[in-house]
């Protein structure tokens, strides 16, 4: 009887898996231009605009199909998202891998980009599926976790590859893994601990997603979320994946070397930070609100300090705020489980990319609004090094604004609250509990 008990508590963490695989292997293909970006410009001929430009269109085509995925997730399941998104970043990858010319290399990363964003929001589908609430928290972190190492191993170790075997090569490899993760999904994962999908997981009538679209728009708790995810992740990401490493060179005088080694330790910190909240929000729910917000002043104090410190300053001097960022970075895991608390079991997926879509169109912004300031002032005879200092205005302004929005909303924090349109008598908005 034991081992049937032991066996069963660990299907739970089997399936996690292997969305959890697949949402590893999305994350090294999203990051691989840290470790490819030189080599990619030699190769197609492109200036650092021309790199950029991989990055934005990846993580445009990622905020902009969040909604779409968490449509998908509620009506269809997690499975068609998942193997439908492997097999658009295993061709991307291969697109990738064989193109000479500009165009055929972007066309690759657009359909990595597509296929990246059906990953995470599906693997917070499956947790959802098979653990408790009460343990939402910590998966939901120990997948941004796994994500984290992903990004890890889209450094070095690629790095590595790339010089041992060559572009094509090292690609190819990469699809290949990805074909067999994608397989393994196929074949082995099962949505839920249900033979049938439960009442709130079948597919909602069509006439239906207008509504559920609108509640969840206007669920305070699910904008807090978002917020969130804006703040946190969107510093992060747009730190770690294009304007950490010219930052830190470029303002700081370190070599290349030494500032991809620094940006590594923000990406350390991430993954160490997001299991302890999540496992931290898990026992004490009541602490998720105060965790957000201390991790948001943190970050705009370390982000603030990478702007103030003189250009002398050493890595010993800026690991604080790295690692301030990074922790920042984990911490945004947490707007996950803000809003699966703040809503309903058949809006799960469209509330997951609606938070989502934070990070991801903070960084977006970001890159493209650092790039101009940057372009712009160094036309002008600024100095690289101050114009990236000034450059970085950018995503510490937005971060500022959002946080501001994190602050309001702190009291709906995981609430299902929503507003709603008032009937024509009304003369003011009505706030609506919403089970």
């Amino acid at each position: 009887m034991r081992s049937v008990e032991a066996r069963s508590a660990w299907v739970p963490w089997a399936m996690w898996s292997l969305g959890a695989l697949c949402y590893l292997t999305a994350m090294f293909h999203r990051m691989s231009l840290s470790a490819a970006g030189l080599t990619a410009q030699e190769r197609f001929d492109i200036d650092a605009t021309g790199l950029a430009a991989f990055a934005v269109v990846q993580l445009a085509l990622y905020a902009l199909l969040q909604v779409p995925v968490g449509v998908g997730n509620d009506r269809w399941g997690p499975r068609v998202l998942l193997v439908g998104g492997m097999a658009l970043m295993a061709a991307g990858s291969v697109v990738f891998a064989l193109s000479t010319a500009y165009p055929g290399a972007m066309v690759g990363r657009a359909l990595i980009g597509a296929g990246d964003a059906c990953m995470f929001v599906s693997v917070l589908r499956i947790a959802r599926n098979w653990f408790p609430g009460s343990r939402y928290a910590f998966v939901a972190a120990l997948t941004g976790m796994i994500g984290g190492l992903g990004q890890l191993v889209a450094t070095s170790p690629l790095a590595a590859l790339l010089n041992s075997q060559g572009w094509t090569r090292a690609f190819l490899a990469a699809s290949v893994v990805t074909v067999l993760a994608l397989v393994a999904t196929a074949v082995a994962l099962r949505e839920s601990p249900e033979r049938r999908p439960a009442r709130a997981d079948r597919p909602a009538p069509v006439e239906r997603l207008g509504a559920s679209l609108r509640g969840t728009w206007r669920t305070r708790g699910v904008w807090h979320a978002l917020l969130t995810h804006f703040v946190l992740m969107g510093t992060f990401v747009s730190f770690t994946a294009v304007l950490g490493q010219p930052f830190l060179v470029a303002a700081y005088g370190l070599s290349a070397g030494a500032a991809a080694g620094l940006v590594t330790v923000v990406v350390l910190g991430f993954v160490l930070s997001s299991t302890a909240a999540g496992q931290l929000a898990s026992r004490r729910p009541d602490l998720r609100s105060p965790l957000v917000l201390g991790a948001v002043v943190a970050m705009l104090g370390g982000a603030a300090l990478l702007v103030a410190l003189p250009a002398s300053a050493g890595a010993a001097a800026l690991l604080p705020a790295l690692i301030a960022i990074g922790v920042g970075g984990g911490v945004s895991m947490l707007a996950f489980d803000l809003a699966r608390s703040a809503s309903p079991d058949h809006r799960a997926g469209v509330a997951s990319g609606l938070a989502n879509m934070g990070g991801f169109t903070f960084a977006v912004i970001a890159q493209l609004g650092v790039g101009v300031v940057v372009d712009v002032l160094l036309a002008s005879g600024m100095s690289d090094g101050l114009a990236q200092r000034v450059g970085f205005a950018v995503p510490l302004t937005l971060a500022c604004a959002g946080a501001v929005g994190v602050f309001l909303l702190r009291r709906s924090a995981g609430r299902t609250v929503v507003e709603r349109d008032p009937a024509p008598a009304d003369t003011g908005r009505v706030l609506v509990p919403q089970g």
